[in-house]
């Protein structure tokens, strides 16, 4: 699941060198609109849907990748 949100913020955004505990806001510099747009994206990729709360309540790449996996998301390469 990280591989595929670390693939994510790369392809999207041209962030790398990122870890699980990578804050989006104050590591990354996303904002609020950046977060809906890779939540949209992994809904898109994983097949999970995502409720708005729970991707505005994350603050770092692990957070989100642990509700992912809560949603059962595809893990596949």
């Amino acid at each position: 699941m990280y591989e595929k949100i670390v693939e994510i913020l790369k392809d999207k955004y041209g962030i790398e060198n990122v870890t699980p505990e990578s804050n989006f806001k104050k590591d990354l510099g996303l904002n609020s609109f950046d977060l809906m747009e890779l939540a949209f994206v992994a809904e898109e990729i994983l097949g999970v849907e995502m409720k708005e709360d729970a991707y505005r309540k994350a603050e770092t790449i692990k957070d989100i990748c642990d509700y992912l996996e809560t949603l059962g998301a595809r893990n596949e390469n």
